[in-house]
């Protein structure tokens, strides 16, 4: 398989059921859309600078986040395909390999109660973003698998109702609260009310449109542990509610990198890596850079030359470990 060709052709990721070619791929891919019983989509990275924690609602649809990120075009591409069967399966793999993928299968098992009937399902999630590193993937594969399999089983290509399946799946098991709907606006986001798209709020944040992200990244901090914690909650939500005020009275790039270190700084997650690696980026200039929330995990947003930022990184994370991506405008879509 040539990754760099797949790469090139979905400008950063593709997914695929079994594809060996660039002409095999795009032939899959045509025929998915020809089959009633197979559908893909598309669905942005996301990353989170600060934020605060609301999930206390009894309804998921009630729970979120408040906070701050960008979601970058650098995301996963999810195939789902069907089968009526005499009982419900759902298999999942992500890049090839056959993953447990909870939230993923949670979608599934919902849309499938609502729709009523047995099916065998096959979800294939391909991405360049490692899962635990704070780049949603776990939202973005969620999202995703929700937007084709309700094209297939509903015929519905409406963007909203399919989130809220992956926003309930997400916080059901504690892998995220906020991402879902910031991959669904896509751009440079403030979280402003908590809750699953429809029903939390959005702002945006302009940015400059040539900036390069790179992300460096690794599995590291657990989500479900700080997110059930109850020290890191208190810490999480009394300094994140007053950066949230900040940035919705200033929504800048230049207030989101400022709130995004005080955060950093006050909930002490940071690893001894992303100490390293931020003080060597902004020594040399690159001011906009950050903590991915959560994971040992770096930004940088880089107005200049993003090769120097990208050799800075490769101190501290292997190659495949760092992304150089550009901040995507538009949330999540079929293919």
């Amino acid at each position: 398989m040539d990754i760099y060709i797949i790469y090139r052709y979905h400008n950063c990721m593709v997914i695929y059921i079994t594809v060996y070619s660039y002409d095999a791929m795009k032939a899959k891919l045509t025929q998915g859309q020809s089959n009633p019983n197979m559908a893909s989509a598309f669905v942005p990275g996301h990353v989170t600078g600060f934020f605060t924690i609301h999930d206390d609602a009894s309804d998921p649809l009630q729970c979120g986040s408040l906070g701050a990120g960008f979601s970058v075009e650098s995301g996963t591409l999810t195939t789902v395909s069907i089968l009526k069967s005499t009982d419900s399966r759902v298999r999942v793999k992500y890049n090839g390999n056959t993953i447990n993928g909870i939230v993923s299968k949670e979608v599934v098992m919902s849309m499938l109660a609502d729709k009523g009937g047995k099916y065998r399902v096959n979800v294939t999630h391909q991405s360049p973003l490692a899962v635990g590193a704070g780049f949603g993937a776990s939202g973005a594969g969620a999202l995703g698998t929700a937007m084709a399999l309700q094209k297939i089983l509903f015929g519905s290509e409406e963007r909203i109702s399919a989130a809220r399946y992956a926003h309930m799946a997400e916080v059901r098991n504690h892998t995220g609260l906020g991402d879902v709907i910031a991959q669904t606006v896509g751009g440079f986001e403030i979280r402003t009310r908590p809750g699953a798209p429809g029903i939390g709020q959005t702002a945006s944040i302009g940015y400059p449109e040539d900036i390069h992200v790179l992300l460096a990244g690794s599995p590291g901090l657990e989500t479900e542990k700080i997110l059930t914690d109850s020290t890191h909650r208190k810490r999480i939500n009394a300094i994140g509610q007053r950066l949230v005020e900040e940035i919705m009275s200033n929504p800048t790039v230049d207030v989101f990198v400022s709130c995004s270190e005080r955060f950093s700084d006050a909930i002490g997650l940071a690893t001894s890596r992303v100490k390293s690696a931020l003080s060597d980026l902004k020594a040399q200039g690159f001011t906009w850079s950050g903590m991915v929330m959560l994971g040992d995990s770096v930004f940088c947003l880089c107005k200049g030359n993003w090769k120097t930022a990208r050799h800075i990184l490769r101190q501290y994370w292997k190659k495949e470990e760092i992304v150089v991506t550009s901040i995507s405008a538009e949330g999540g879509n079929l293919q």
